[in-house]
């Protein structure tokens, strides 16, 4: 069993990383694909110690053999719980089951390495990727928000702050975390979507369009945000715009289905036919 540092801290991350002990020692001890390669062969002779473990899931890791990587960090772990950079292979351990994809697994690692003090963007981008997966929308929130906190250009932070705002209808949140004016002209085609989206669902269907709009000068070639900046311009009855907008898409999208049964719709609604 780890240690008590462990076991007080999270009863869920000590079930976590006993189980994987429990399924993950003999296979580092006695199969040839968790074996060590030659140059750090001499360190598992006898008793190795932890950092011998950790350095060698760094070396699977390297290998991308995320599977090998996680027993190597868990067997660190469970020889020394109390290691001087304890917070950093916890990190790892929860990088290396996330991208042996289990998320689920991943998450208690990583939160324990953010509350071991581990300072890296990288771990709530990939904290907060993990509990998208597992639908776990609030706490991803926070997650971006904080990895937003350390890099406030980082677009795909802010797509899937965004989105999962959106996802939770906090529409007044979305539009706040969107409307920033160092933003202006430099929207995503994602952050444009959600941003008009969420004007729309408050009603505001103006600022729906001007998002949509500035998001389509921005980003020309966008099918999606035609087709969106189409519909709002309907329900804000300026057809003749949405058939200009949908016109432009399709001659840019010609296999866009939905762009040109939108401009169908709006043609007729014009009384233009075909």
């Amino acid at each position: 069993m780890i240690g008590s540092r462990f076991s007080l801290r999270s009863s869920r991350w000590a079930l976590m990383l006993g189980s994987l002990l429990f399924a993950g020692l003999p296979m580092m001890r006695g199969q040839a694909a968790c074996t060590p390669p030659d140059e750090m062969k001499a360190r598992f002779q006898g008793k190795p110690d932890a950092a011998a473990y950790t350095d060698l899931g760094v070396w699977f890791a390297d290998q991308k053999n995320y599977a090998c990587a996680t027993d190597a960090f868990a067997t660190s772990l469970q020889l020394d719980p109390n290691q001087k950079d304890l917070a950093h292979v916890a990190f790892m351990l929860g990088v290396s089951l996330y991208f042996q994809g289990d998320a689920k697994e991943a998450i208690p690692a990583l939160q324990e390495a953010e509350q071991l003090g581990y300072k890296d963007n990288k771990l709530h981008i990939i904290l907060a990727t993990a509990l998208d997966g597992e639908h776990s929308t609030k706490e991803a929130e926070d997650e971006w928000r904080a990895a937003l906190d350390v890099d406030p250009e980082l677009s795909t932070a802010l797509d899937a702050l965004s989105s999962d705002l959106l996802l939770e209808k906090d529409f007044k949140d979305a539009i706040a975390a969107l409307e920033v004016p160092r933003l202006l002209g430099q929207r995503t085609a994602r952050q444009s979507l959600n941003l008009g989206a969420a004007y729309a669902s408050t009603g505001q269907l103006e600022k729906a369009a001007a998002a949509l709009r500035d998001g389509l000068n921005t980003t020309p070639d966008s099918a999606a945000i035609a087709n969106q900046l189409a519909r709002v311009l309907v329900e804000l009855n300026r057809k003749d715009e949405a058939v200009t907008v949908l016109q432009l898409a399709v001659t840019q999208h010609p296999d866009d289905a939905e762009a040109k049964a939108n401009l169908a719709k709006a043609r007729d609604s014009l009384g233009l036919g075909k």
